[in-house]
């Protein structure tokens, strides 16, 4: 395996360099563009002529041949073996006329029957693992890769050493971007995929391995989660599927990040019995750091969102907490904050079957500090809840179940405080002398929780300019600190009420703002 060990280093040294850009990259799935990426940089496989990748095409037997001799051999010193020796339709002229035939001394190929190779025909994903899987060493005979079966042999071989990452292995013809990602997938050390059981890692609130971000935290029956953009994280060996068990009255909107990409998101249906729902796939067995972020804004019917338990196809062992960051910011207040923006090509964004908690200001805030966050914000919310919510700010800030019987409310603990508290949206219809007061009280509130000297931050201008006398007149009474923010209106949510909020370049705006006014007026 020293060609896999020099494959690896060469992957390693293109870590971060620009790829050729094909003409038609946009046509290339996400899901396997590193792959396409590593292998088109390696000269594994190229474009065509005309500077496209054509990512859907089917995987041609001469293209396959390229990219085994490519991996093992550089694509160089092979023996002056040419495929006429063996195959009638591959003259000496042919353009994979050496790469065709090394393969087929080695017996990585053979013909389709009557002396004819077939260069062009096409491949199957279950034909091409074959290939792969005897160019690394495994016997066609002796691992029953030929004969009756043989294709359920590969597919259950391939998987067993987790060579089907990112893949599912069939015999429909294989697209070249699937190829790449199992040419890759060759290139990382194979794993014994039967080590990794099926477990189940509870989320209980006896364990100190669980990052929680803000208003989550841990009751006795796993993970409540409440508010938009609040997450648990952890780090753990795995790999696989990630399941998650949960209970919640409420449909829910969850992302996903493993190692700081995104994975997936999902709508979970709300249900008052167990259910459960596939949070991420085809996670690279080894240790990872997992993140899942509420995506949804708060819910007003009364219930706490409970995730029993997170499933996973294989946790060998929780391997260590998370560190918390050393800035904790927590944003508070209406629509902007909790779901009616959209950052598009960020983290969150907003679709038409979900009306996503984008808050991206805050999150591209937060990412560009350094900063852990929470988000406690609720669309149409107020200090006076005289606007389409009737409970105010100061409610909702207080309790982890605010919209709960008021019985059975639980008080949020603050176990970890607010280095910083930003205060934005306002939807009040009280009169300016209410407003104000209830402002200030509001601010007197979140020092009392969070420390006498928190910083608070009351943006004004921010979606509409109707209360910036209030604001600037509340802040300078409270003795906290107003922050004048560009309007950007600008729409940007697949909503009907997207007019009246930020869009992609608003909220990058709006966090660009607010970064340098904290740079400079409370981190200095």
């Amino acid at each position: 395996m020293k060609k896999l060990t020099a494959l690896l280093l060469a992957l390693i040294l293109l870590a971060g360099a620009a790829s050729a850009a094909f003409t038609d990259e946009k046509q290339i799935n996400t899901r396997y563009r590193d792959a396409v990426d590593a292998m088109s940089d390696l000269g594994v496989i190229g474009g065509f002529p005309d500077g496209s990748f054509k990512p859907k095409d089917t995987l041609t037997r001469a293209q396959a041949a390229k990219i085994i001799c490519t991996v093992l051999k550089g694509g160089e010193n092979m023996d002056a073996v040419t495929a006429s020796k063996y195959f009638t339709d591959v003259p000496q002229s042919h353009w994979a006329v050496t790469y065709i035939g090394w393969c087929a001394a080695q017996g990585i190929v053979s013909g389709v029957g009557g002396g004819r190779f077939d260069p062009n025909g096409q491949l199957t994903g279950c034909a091409f693992g074959k290939m792969l899987l005897v160019a690394y060493g495994h016997n066609a005979e002796t691992d029953k890769l030929t004969g009756a079966g043989w294709d359920t042999h590969v597919a259950d071989l391939l998987k067993k050493e987790g060579r089907d990452y990112q893949l599912k292995v069939t015999n429909e013809p294989l697209p070249r971007q699937e190829a790449c990602q199992m040419a890759y997938n060759f290139t990382l050390p194979a794993v014994d995929m039967s080590a990794y059981a099926d477990t189940t890692l509870d989320l209980k609130a006896d364990t100190a391995l669980y990052k929680t971000y803000g208003r989550t935290y841990m009751g006795e029956d796993g993970a409540a989660i409440l508010w938009p953009g609040n997450a648990v994280e952890f780090t753990a060996e795995l790999g696989g599927d990630l399941v998650l068990n949960y209970r919640s009255a409420e449909n829910l909107y969850i992302r996903t990040f493993v190692d700081g990409e995104e994975n997936a998101r999902v709508r979970a249906t709300g249900s008052t019995s167990a259910r459960k729902v596939k949070l991420a796939t085809d996670i690279r067995p080894g240790e990872h750091t997992i993140r899942i972020v509420r995506d949804t804004d708060i819910s007003t019917k009364g219930s706490e969102t409970f995730w029993t338990s997170l499933d996973f196809s294989g946790v060998k062992s929780t391997v260590k907490a998370t560190e918390q960051k050393k800035l904790y910011i927590e944003f508070v207040g209406a629509s902007v904050i909790s779901g009616k923006g959209a950052l598009r090509a960020g983290v969150y964004s907003v679709d038409d079957e979900c009306h996503s908690a984008s808050h991206a200001f805050a999150y591209l805030t937060a990412q560009a500090l350094d900063a852990d966050w929470s988000l406690v914000a609720r669309g149409g919310a107020g200090v006076s809840g005289t606007g389409s919510v009737s409970q105010p700010i100061s409610e909702f800030y207080e309790y982890v179940n605010p919209f709960s019987d008021p019985e059975t409310r639980t008080k949020y603990d603050f176990a970890r405080k607010a280095d910083i508290v930003v205060i934005c949206g306002s939807n009040d219809t009280c009169s300016s002398e209410e407003f104000r007061k209830l402002m200030v009280d509001f601010v007197k509130q979140v020092r009392d929780r969070n420390g006498a000297d928190t910083p608070v931050i009351i943006m004004y201008n921010h979606m509409t300019a109707n209360r910036n006398d209030d604001l600037v007149a509340a802040a300078e009474t409270a003795g906290a600190l107003a922050s004048k923010h560009t309007r950007h209106n600008d729409g940007g949510a697949s909503t009907s009420t997207a007019a009246a909020h930020p869009g992609v370049e608003g909220h990058k705006i709006i966090a660009e703002e607010l970064i340098a006014f904290l740079r400079e007026n409370v981190l200095k």
